[in-house]
């Protein structure tokens, strides 16, 4: 609230009642913007259903249907929320999507499929609400001179072993049987797998997500923007999805966490034989359509988003799914 005199920022005193720093005129706010501030912070948190967000919010039920969400954060002008979600078409394959929208109009998204990808993000979450301050400086460490675990290395091993396979003898990363050598990949006749090849011919190839170490890194395709430090989440062969701290070259002072995901053009490498660049410089990776700019950029909306996803996490009934994976 502004002073109406003196045009300022009013500091409040107690709940509703306003000081001018300036001036030092008291303002009481009305009735109505309290009850309205009221119900803002009282739709935040709790499991809302389905006609919530299609009756006030811009979702097409001809494309995706929502079946609940909950509101992690809602202004005047601002909402975000999380919310499980299903195509018209495939009601039983359910999946969590991170939306936010500016003044009732859709500001950006990012869709999350698989557990492992969100078990990932919620570990990200806590690793950046651990090693950012409030302004978004990075206080943590890139890479980690702490001894890798016994999991870590099998890990790196097994990745180095895949890598040989595949230049030395054509070895699927998937099936394991020979594949077919073509301009700039590698591709399977048997199950289809592609596998890239990029600078000094190093094989791209899916990763599993639950494989991923979460480190702290700065090596992203990113336009117009730096990365101060993010996480990677997901690191397949055609597609990435990251949370990376940015900041603008103009503003280095100004710094938030954006929600990134990239897709490689598959049919340009496998019709043509060749990898286009992106505007970065970066192999054929781009900013996944329809996905625009997903911001956050106040630090304490990370603590009560980790508690959303795992709110839905377990009516998703993914804990579920873990355990079994867990118990194979």
């Amino acid at each position: 609230m502004d002073c109406p005199v003196c045009n300022v920022p009013m500091e409040e005193l107690v709940e509703g009642i306003f000081q001018c720093p300036k001036c030092k005129k008291l303002i009481k706010e009305k009735k109505e913007e309290l009850e309205i501030k009221e119900d803002r912070e009282s739709e935040q948190g709790i499991i809302l259903d389905r006609e919530y967000f299609h009756n006030n919010l811009s979702l097409n039920e001809k494309y995706e249907i929502c079946e609940k969400g909950i509101i992690v954060k809602k202004t005047e002008t601002r909402l975000f929320a999380v919310l499980i979600c299903h195509s018209p078409y495939t009601p039983d394959n359910k999946y969590l999507r991170l939306s936010w929208w500016k003044n009732q109009t859709h500001a950006g998204m990012f869709k999350i499929f698989e557990t492992s990808v969100l078990s990932n993000l919620i570990k990200s979450l806590k690793k950046i609400e651990k090693n950012f301050n409030d302004f978004w400086t990075f206080e943590g460490r890139l890479g980690s001179d702490d001894p890798k675990s016994e999991k870590q290395k099998s890990r790196e091993r097994e990745r180095e072993i895949i890598k040989y396979r595949i230049l030395e003898n054509q070895t699927c990363p998937s099936c394991q049987r020979k594949m077919n050598k073509e301009k700039s990949h590698y591709e399977c006749p048997h199950c289809g797998e592609i596998v890239i090849l990029e600078e000094y011919n190093q094989p791209i190839f899916n990763i599993p997500p639950e494989n991923l170490n979460l480190d702290f890194h700065t090596n992203f395709p990113i336009n117009y923007y730096l990365p101060v430090s993010g996480i990677t989440i997901k690191s397949y062969m055609g597609e990435w999805k990251a949370i990376v701290v940015i900041y603008s070259r103009d503003n280095p002072n100004k710094k938030w966490l954006r929600f990134y995901w990239w897709v490689r053009d598959l049919q340009n490498i496998v019709k043509y034989g060749r990898s286009m660049r992106s505007e970065n410089g970066h192999m054929g990776w781009n900013t996944k359509k329809g996905m625009s700019s997903p911001n956050i950029y106040d630090k304490s909306v990370i603590n009560p988003l980790i508690i959303t996803l795992e709110k839905l996490k377990k009516e998703l009934n993914w804990n579920k799914i873990e355990e079994d994976k867990n118990n194979v």
